[in-house]
Formats: structure tokens, sequence, C-alpha cells
């Protein structure tokens, strides 16, 4: 892969680089998965005004520009690791709250729920032991779609001067650098921008896959 402007191993830094859009990937995914569920579960449960004033909620933040929210967190925050997975987190739980409320709308009329409230299960025990088990799949597929996203957005970030900083090393930043070089050294813009593509490639064939495997139905269609 060659060097960059300061003699640096791409190869080297490339593979560095990895780690950190990686982990802010997969914390984003967990933290949606965190937030997303509790929000959602609370909201498909209890249906009513308490659904009607959640999802309010999340229409609300629907609106705000994603772009707009990282920015101002990144100005509240700092330009950190810290400070991209809490803007990220908070523009990317409303789909994981939205896909758990359907999913749970959907269980609720099953008869298997009407027996475990029968049996006197209450609330909680119904939720943990019976709604988010068998809403689990649906999630796991969401998340494959979160990570990659993610990644995308901190590139984004990092390359228009709103992500990481140095020292910080990420698949992003080295794509703003290798954007300063692009007529004279394309080689430092090809090859982070060729890893964040075939990952985010990678994520949507797993997810594809997952989605497969977890409903058997969109296999006999195909």
């Amino acid at each position: 892969m060659g060097t960059d402007e300061l003699g640096r191993d791409l190869l080297s830094r490339v593979i560095y680089g990895s780690r950190l859009s990686m982990t802010i990937g997969i914390s984003t995914a967990l933290i949606a998965l965190f937030f997303g569920t509790i929000y959602g579960a609370i909201a498909g449960y209890y249906r009513g005004k308490i659904d009607a004033v959640l999802m309010r909620g999340v229409e609300v933040a629907y609106a705000l520009p994603d772009l707009l929210v990282m920015i101002l967190v990144g100005v509240l925050v700092g330009r950190g690791t810290v400070g991209i997975l809490i803007a990220l987190g908070l523009v990317s739980w409303m789909g994981t709250a939205r896909l758990v409320r359907a999913q749970f709308f959907q269980l609720l009329n099953e008869e298997f729920i009407e027996a475990a409230r029968s049996a006197g299960q209450g609330s909680l025990a119904i939720i943990v032991k019976h709604l988010l088990p068998n809403s689990i799949g649906p999630i796991i597929v969401a998340l494959t779609f979160i990570v990659p996203a993610a990644i995308v957005s901190e590139s984004t970030l990092s390359f228009i001067g709103l992500g990481l900083s140095p020292p910080a090393c990420s698949w992003g930043t080295l794509a703003s650098e290798g954007w300063r070089s692009l007529r004279t050294h394309p080689h430092m813009i090809l090859f982070p921008s060729s890893f964040i593509f075939l990952t985010v490639l990678s994520f949507n064939f797993l997810g594809d896959g997952l989605r497969d495997a977890f409903d058997p139905r969109t296999r006999l269609r195909k």
C-alpha cells in the first residue's frame, strides 16, 4: 500500500484504524440496542396514551437532522471517541425502538401471551421471558445494519473535519488525510475507502443471511 506523506506505512495505519472504526460501529449498535429496546418495549407493551406520547418523541427525534445533532454533540462534548459514540447513539436508537414496538404489537395478540397472563405472570416477566426472546431475530438483523451505518457516519464526520482528530486514527481520518493528497498520492484515499466499502458490504450480506435464517418464509419465497 505504500506510505503516507510522512513516510508512515499505510497498511499498518489501515489495520490500526480498523480497531477504532469497528469499535465505534459495534458500540453504537449496542447503545441503540439498549436504549431502543427499552423504549420500544415500554411503548409496545403498554400501548394507549403511553405509546402515543413515546412515539411522538421518536417522531421529534427523527425530525432533527442527524448531521446537526452530531455537530452539536461534537461541540459540547468534544471531538473524541466518547463524543462520537454519544452523537451516533443519539441518532441510531429510534429505528430499534420502532422495530421492538412493532414486534410487541404483533406478539401481544398471540395465545402464549394470554396463557402467561392467565398463569399470573407480571408485566416484567412477560416482557423478559416471552416478548423479548421472540423478538430477538429481527433485532439482531437490525443491528447488523446499524454497525456499517455508524462506520460510514464516523468516516463522514472525520472526513469533513468534525469527527476524530489526530492522533486518533480511523478509516475516516485516513480518508480525510488522503483527500488532501488526492492528485499526487491517490492510493492514500483509495485503500481506506475500499476497506469502508468492503466492511459495509460484508455487514449487509451478514444481515441478509441472518434475516433468512431467522425467517424461513424468505427462503421459501426465494
